[in-house]
Formats: structure tokens, C-alpha cells, sequence
């Protein structure tokens, strides 16, 4: 018999419950406290705090024994069925009819049963918080990753508008002197959307009938958002079939523990009694007798009897999270499997399964572990002296959390791969994957696949230090993993699988990316238009982000750390929400990413137009000027150094050149761009 399993979804009854059964710690605690106060006028005082806690007992012990949200109705019949409630009853007859007591028998009360109620109380209440805390956290892991899905929708629909506004500016630009530029726009964004898959909408009728029919058929639906459908029903179905009634069940054992603690308080108590008043004997034996008969589990299966929900209101998992498309473009819920959208997720697939395999290992060691704190709680409630079963029960709840969240990430994880799986089937990649790092560069530097700059202390880029291969972080998933410094090392490496097989992407456009970091190495000196290799970069360590909250490993592939830490990221997260950090020790672990918070970038960044290579502008004046508020050299041929004082003609393109940059002509008659910041207009 398993709450979890009868009683699906009522973590808050559950929790109501418990609640109701601490009050009644307090409420015998304070019948005991009464009764050792009673040394005068005893049989009086006595049969009136008897009396008190029978009609305590009548308002709340409904509450106890079948909860506030019984689906039946009751009586007090049903009460006596209650095995504790029978005994607790007992208790306060017996109460009612022993009008004699003394001091010692007063003291004792105090000494060995309330005291002990008290404690055990606390020691419940905090074991209830904690359940309530893991059960809150598995409800905002849930919400999280269901906001990552609705995150993903909006991006898609997003992109699908973006992309239909570089249509119509290819469009108007087609006799225009941007439209090499626009061309160039359109297509990145084109290859953009291809990272999900191709769809053909179908014909427009009109004179450019061919013209609309290209720009439909390149449409897409983005993976991202396909694989948050896909792991949002994953941990959805996990939180309702494992994590609820895990902790249901958590709630069932703690309730048992407490209700069998209680039990042997109230027989030291019984025990007292028949030491000190004889005369009581015959009530006593009454009262030992339903004792005798308590049954946790008969208890709970009453209190499941009279909550389990059946008919309309049975309980019913949520439905399953379906796609859909963005209003107007009507795409089916497919990825494309073409070369550059596979190569993207061939990547991501073999990072999941990385991931996956780290998490697996993870997990093994947390079963074990669960495995032996139970037997732990076990061998504590059944012999006190071995050591204390609630500081043993608290370790064996914390275990079992910190499962429940690794098997989440595990079920987000395999989602995610059986997703990707499905689109790629036996095309997994070449299986030779690039060890990029996050790297810091002094100079501009062409990214090896998009060919624009990577330039910046931040650590946009990363490098392969295998076959030297620079690429910007985002760029990161779109190269094949064909690494030449990998070579068979690098197939060694591979995660094994039994029912997948991976075969090689492309020729094509593989040596088409490697080219790419070959001629890199031969460019000239820099400038913002003439990029070469960085002379120099900062070594492996990844970007710096900042500790928010304390955060205590509990496994070995875990990393302890502490508000205010300054760590480097060394792997990001890739969706299960954990990320690898090293601290100043060297010291390597994951943390959760919820946990961190960037640093910092420091200085802005040199322009970079978003078709690949540098925004130029041939724009004369705009009878706009700024004034130099600091002193600025020129960096290359393209820039202009700025002295503070001196005045600066913008371009027609002017402050909206790029990001943090502006175009301007000095009063030699130069054009080049110059950081905002340095600037003030007149």
C-alpha cells in the first residue's frame, strides 16, 4: 500500500494531514504538561482537563484521521476505526476515571513524556518543511523547464517574423545598392532558419510566383523548440509518475514514523501509570488494550479509503505538450536533416550524450546511496541505541531529493536525445568532435566557420587546441566534427551505443569549415576589416560568473561553493540546468546554473556586420556632430583616434553603424568609426 500509488496529486492533503497530526503531539503534550500540574483538588482538575481534550479531540480528530477533503462522508464511527485515534481516546477516558496522582508521578510525566512529545514534534515539523521545500523545488523545476518551452515558442515565432522582414527587404532592396547587402542578410538568416528543417507552404498566385516559393520552401521549425516540447512532456510525465508520488511516499513514511514515535511515548507513558496508581488498573489494561492494536498501515488505508478519488473526479495526468506552428506558416512538427541543421544536431547529440553518461553515473551512485541510508532508518527505528533515526531519516529524504532532481535532468536528457535520434537516425557524425575552450582575443580574429570577427576579452570565442580551429561560442555546434588533431583518439572516445551507429557528414561541407581555419593563419595585421589568428588569448579557463547561494555538493562530480565565489565556467549549460565550474583552487565540479551569475564584460566590442564580414558605409556627412569627451587611438586604418575637445562629423549612418561603435569624419577629412562612449553630440 503506497499514498503514492492511491493517491495521486494530493501532496498538499498529505501535507494538511501531517500537519494535524503534529498538532496532536502538542495537544498531548499539553494534556500531559495539565495532568502532572494536578496536586490539589486531582479527581476534579483531572476529569476537567479530560474532559477538555475530548472536546479537542471531537473538532480535530476528523481532520486527523480522514483529512479536510474527504471524498465520503463520516461519522464518529468512523473515528474508532482509527487505531490511534481509538488509543488517544482510551487515553483520556482513562484520564476521566483515575481522579488520583502525586508529585512524583507528576514529574515523571514531565521529565520522560513531554519533553519527549516536544522534541519529537520539532524533529516531525522541520522532516514536514523539508518535504514541502522538495516538493516546491520539484514544482519550479517542473515550471522552469515548461517556461523554457514557451521561451522556445516565442523565440520561434520570433524568428519567423525576423525572417519574413529580411524577405520583404530582399525584396525591396532587388534594384537597390544594398541589395548585396540585403542578399547577404537574407541568406545568413536563411541558413539560420535551416538549422531546424525544410518545409514547402506551397504557391502564391502572382506575378512573382517562383520568387515567394523559394522564400517558403526555406522555412523552418526550430529543433530548439521541438526539443523543449519533447522535455517538457519528458519531466511532465516524470513529475507526475515518479516525483509526486515519491514524495507522497516520503509523506506516508513520515507519517508512520511519526505516529509509531508517538506510540511509544504514549507506552512509557502507560508504563508510568501502572507503576504509580494501582488503583487504575482495569481502565490502564483498557488502554493498553487499543495500544495493542495500533496499525499505522491499517490507519492510512482508512484515511486512503476516504480520499481516494474515483469517477469525474479521479485523477488524470495532464495531456502530453502537442507543436504548434507559428499563426500563419503552417509547419509540421519535423526537423530538417539537411547539412547544416544536422551538423547542429549531430553536435548537440553528442554533447546530450556526454552529458547523459556523467548524469547515469551520477544517479548509480545516488541509488546506492539511498539504498544504504534506508537500511540505515531502517536498522535506527527499530533499535534506538544504534543511533538517532530521525538525523538518519533527515539524510535518507535529502538523498532521495537529490535523485529525484538527477533523474529529472537524466529524463530531460534522454528527451532530448530521442528527439534528436529520431530526425538523424544512424547519421550521427564522424565522430571526431573539436575540444573547443572558451578563449579570450586581443586582436580581431575570423571565426573558422561564419568567417566574421571574433574579438574581445569576454571570451566570445573558443578555440580547438587540437587543430586550432576558432570559432564564436554560438557558432560553436555548427562545425562538423571532424577535428584533424582529433583523429581515431577521438573516436575512442565516443559514447558506445548498441542501437545507434554514426556515419560521417558531408565531405563537402566539412572541408569547406577546415579550410576556413587553415587560411586563417597566413592573414596580415589586423584591423577592424583584416582579421588574423589572436597573437595572443588567455588560456582554458572559461568566463567568470559569480555565486548567488550556497551550494553543498552531495556527490562526487558535485562541486561545493559559496555566496560571493568567483568561479570560471568551464562547460555551460546545455539545457539540464547544471553547468561545470573550476574555482581558484583547480578544483572542477558541477553546480547548479540557477546558482551562478555573470561577471561583468568589461569594455565593448569592435563591430562585426551580421552577414559575416565588416559593416562599411561610403555615407558623406550629416551636419551632425560630436564632441571627444577622452582620448582614443586608433586601433586600424578603418578607426579614428579621438581627442578629448575636438569635433567629429557623423556619417548618414553615424551612431547606428553597430553596436557601441559609431562612423564619423575628422576635420582632416577621414571616415572611420570610433566608440560612442569616447564621444558626446554637440
Amino acid at each position: 500500500m503506497s499514498y503514492g500509488i492511491e493517491l495521486p496529486d494530493q501532496v498538499d492533503n498529505l501535507n494538511n494531514v501531517l500537519e494535524k497530526q503534529l498538532s496532536l503531539l502538542s495537544d498531548v503534550r499539553d494534556l500531559i504538561k495539565e495532568r502532572a500540574a494536578l496536586e490539589k483538588d486531582y479527581a476534579l482538575k483531572l476529569q476537567a482537563i479530560a474532559r477538555k481534550a475530548a472536546e479537542k479531540r471531537s473538532r480535530t480528530a476528523a481532520s486527523r484521521v480522514v483529512g479536510d477533503d474527504a471524498v465520503k462522508a463520516h461519522s464518529e464511527d468512523l473515528l474508532k476505526r482509527n487505531t490511534l485515534e481509538s488509543a488517544y481516546t482510551m487515553l483520556i477516558e482513562s484520564y476521566d476515571a483515575s481522579a488520583q496522582d502525586h508529585q512524583n508521578f507528576g514529574e515523571s510525566l514531565i521529565t520522560q513524556i513531554a519533553q519527549d512529545l516536544k522534541s519529537l514534534e520539532q524533529k516531525k515539523e522541520d522532516l514536514r518543511k523539508k518535504e514541502m521545500v522538495a516538493f516546491q523545488k520539484a514544482l519550479a523545476d517542473r515550471d522552469r523547464i515548461y517556461g523554457d518551452r514557451i521561451k522556445a515558442k516565442q523565440k520561434y515565432d520570433e524568428d519567423c517574423l525576423e525572417f519574413d522582414g529580411y524577405r520583404q527587404k530582399h525584396d525591396r532592396a532587388s534594384d537597390d545598392r544594398h541589395a548585396d547587402r540585403a542578399a547577404k542578410q537574407f541568406e545568413s538568416q536563411k541558413v539560420e532558419r535551416l538549422n531546424s528543417k525544410k518545409f514547402v507552404f506551397g504557391l502564391v498566385k502572382s506575378e512573382r510566383c517562383s520568387h515567394w516559393l523559394i522564400y517558403f520552401v526555406i522555412l523552418g521549425s526550430p529543433s530548439t523548440y521541438i526539443t523543449t516540447i519533447a522535455v517538457a512532456n519528458r519531466v511532465k510525465h516524470k513529475f507526475y509518475a515518479e516525483d509526486l508520488p515519491a514524495l507522497e511516499n516520503q509523506f506516508q513514511h513520515i507519517q508512520t514514523s511519526l505516529t509509531t514515535s508517538l506510540h511509544k511515548i504514549l507506552r512509557r507513558s502507560h508504563q508510568l501509570q501502572l507503576q504509580l496508581i494501582s488503583s487504575v488498573q482495569y481502565k490502564l489494561s483498557l488502554f493498553d488494550g487499543t495500544l495493542n492494536a495500533f496499525d499505522p498501515a491499517k490507519d492510512q488505508e482508512l484515511f486512503i479509503e476516504y480520499n481516494r478519488r474515483i469517477g469525474p473526479s479521479a485523477f488524470t495526468e495532464p495531456g502530453d505538450y502537442v507543436w504548434e506552428p507559428c499563426p500563419g506558416f503552417y509547419e509540421p512538427e519535423e526537423m530538417s536533416v539537411e547539412t547544416e541543421p544536422k551538423i547542429f544536431l549531430q553536435n548537440k547529440l553528442a554533447r546530450s550524450q556526454t552529458k547523459l553518461d556523467e548524469i547515469k553515473g551520477l544517479v548509480k551512485t545516488k541509488v546506492r546511496e539511498v539504498e544504504q541510508l534506508f537500511q540505515v532508518v531502517v536498522l535506527y527505528e527499530k533499535d534506538e541505541k544504534m543511533g538517532d533515526a530521525n538525523e538518519a531519516m533527515i539524510n535518507l529524504l535529502d538523498a532521495q531529493h537529490g535523485m529525484m532532481q538527477l533523474t529529472t535532468i537524466e529524463t530531460a536528457l534522454e528527451g532530448e536525445i530521442d528527439t534528436m535520434v529520431g530526425a538523424l537516425g544512424d547519421d550521427q557524425g564522424a565522430g571526431q568532435p573539436h575540444s573547443f575552450k572558451p578563449s579570450s582575443f586581443s586582436i580581431p580574429t575570423p571565426c573558422g566557420f561564419c568567417k566574421s570577427s571574433i574579438w574581445g576579452l569576454s571570451k566570445q570565442g573558443k578555440t580547438c587546441k587540437a587543430c586550432g580551429l576558432c570559432v564564436h561560442a554560438k557558432c560553436e555546434l555548427k562545425v562538423p566534427a571532424e577535428c584533424s588533431g582529433a583523429a581515431a583518439a577521438g573516436k575512442s572516445q565516443l559514447r558506445p551505443k548498441a542501437t545507434v551507429s554514426r556515419t560521417g557528414v558531408g565531405a563537402g561541407s566539412t572541408s569547406s569549415r577546415m579550410s576556413v581555419a587553415t587560411s586563417a593563419s597566413t592573414t596580415a595585421t589586423p584591423t577592424i576589416s583584416a582579421f588574423s589568428p589572436p597573437s595572443a588569448s588567455a588560456g582554458n579557463d572559461g568566463p567568470e560568473v559569480t555565486i548567488l547561494f550556497d551550494f553543498v555538493a552531495s556527490s562526487p562530480y558535485e562541486l561545493n561553493v559559496k555566496v560571493g565565489d568567483v568561479v570560471n565556467v568551464m562547460e555551460e549549460d546545455d539545457g539540464t540546468g547544471w553547468v561545470k565550474v573550476k574555482n581558484e583552487s583547480d578544483e572542477k565540479g558541477l553546480v547548479p546554473a540557477a546558482y551562478i551569475s555573470a561577471v561583468g564584460a568589461g569594455a565593448g566590442k569592435k563591430p562585426v556586420a551580421k552577414g559575416g564580414g565588416v559593416m562599411k558605409q561610403k555615407q558623406q556627412g550629416s551636419g551632425i556632430f560630436v564632441r571627444g569627451l577622452y582620448d582614443y587611438a586608433a586601433q586600424g586604418d578603418d578607426e579614428l583616434s579621438i581627442t578629448a575637445g575636438t569635433q567629429i562629423e557623423l556619417t548618414s549612418v553615424g551612431e547606428s553603424y553597430a553596436d557601441g561603435w559609431s562612423e564619423g569624419i575628422d576635420k582632416s577629412g577621414k571616415k572611420g568609426i570610433f566608440p560612442s562612449n569616447y564621444v558626446e553630440r554637440v
